[in-house]
């Protein structure tokens, strides 16, 4: 009997898509739209964030050797960390080359005058947030005679990572509630086209379950069609973008992959379902109780 019923109920729903044509093209229409603006605002502040991170966990703390210690020992203490990923030991004369080709300087004219550079041993934090907290315990390592970090640029770029998320989560929120608004709106055009229909079935007794259950359907199809579209359209915009910057900005890296494109047209259908469903459940509940 239920198996019956659904296949009533999807009978009915496809019925109605092919009668009012004209009427699902705008719905399915407005849904690709929305949800294309709403992955291409994702994407954007996705990427945006990631590239904030990547700069954030290029940062280093460089810690100067003491004359006369060992260096080793230092390294060794620092490398106990557990906040600390890696270190490396820069001997004064690599730093000299590194210093030299970096300004334009000839090493060798640089190594005739003497090298006052100290060794170094150049530390990379797990988390960039730590650096801070790092830096503070490793001026207290005995023959550590100097530590420097790009601190405040680092501060910045977390601040401006964590604001972008927070923005974004937002925003996302906002465009998703407008997202929701336009398709219940859009699903009311199908419910008054079908009003008489609703009239006659109110009439012989169905109840407002039964009733609302073709539009819950077909406004989930609207949203398959929709963000099947937009999927599309985006991530092949998105692969058109990002082989372009790997052409010609090398520098700047995208959120690029296979698992990753794969959940985000995972993710993109499921919400075109949930918008879908919602926007029609919401629009024939107001219709409902107006008649």
């Amino acid at each position: 009997m239920k198996l019956s019923l659904l296949e009533f109920q999807l009978q009915q729903t496809w019925q109605s898509i092919c009668r009012n044509g004209l009427i699902s093209l705008a719905a399915s229409s407005n849904m690709t739209i929305a949800l294309t603006v709403l992955s291409a605002f994702f994407l954007s502040t996705l990427n945006i964030q990631h590239m904030a991170h990547v700069e954030a966990r290029k940062a280093t703390i460089t810690v100067e050797v003491a004359e006369g210690a060992d260096a080793g020992e230092v390294e060794r203490l620092l490398l106990a960390d557990e906040r600390v990923a890696s270190t490396k030991f820069v001997p004064k004369d690599e730093g000299l080359e590194s210093m030299a080709t970096r300004y334009g300087w000839d090493v060798e004219s640089l190594k005739e005058l003497g090298n006052p550079l100290p060794d170094a041993v150049r530390v990379t934090p797990n988390d960039p947030q730590d650096i801070a907290e790092i830096a503070a315990d490793a001026e207290k390592i005995e023959g550590a005679s100097l530590v420097r970090y790009g601190g405040q640029v680092t501060e910045k770029l977390l601040v401006l990572a964590n604001g972008i998320k927070v923005s974004g989560i937002a925003m996302a929120i906002l465009m998703g509630f407008g997202t929701l608004l336009l398709i219940s709106t859009t699903i009311r055009l199908t419910i008054y086209a079908r009003r008489r229909e609703i009239r006659i079935m109110q009439l012989v007794g169905a109840t407002n379950g039964f009733i609302r259950l073709p539009f819950i359907i077909e406004g989930a199809f609207h949203g398959i069609i929709g963000s099947i579209v937009a999927t599309a359209l985006v991530l092949a915009s998105y692969s058109y973008v990002n082989s372009y910057i790997g052409e010609n900005l090398d520098f700047i890296n995208l959120v690029y992959n296979t698992r990753f494109m794969v959940l985000f047209g995972l993710g993109t259908l499921l919400c075109g379902i949930l918008f879908g469903a919602a926007g029609s459940y919401i629009g024939m509940r107001r219709y409902l109780r107006e008649v």
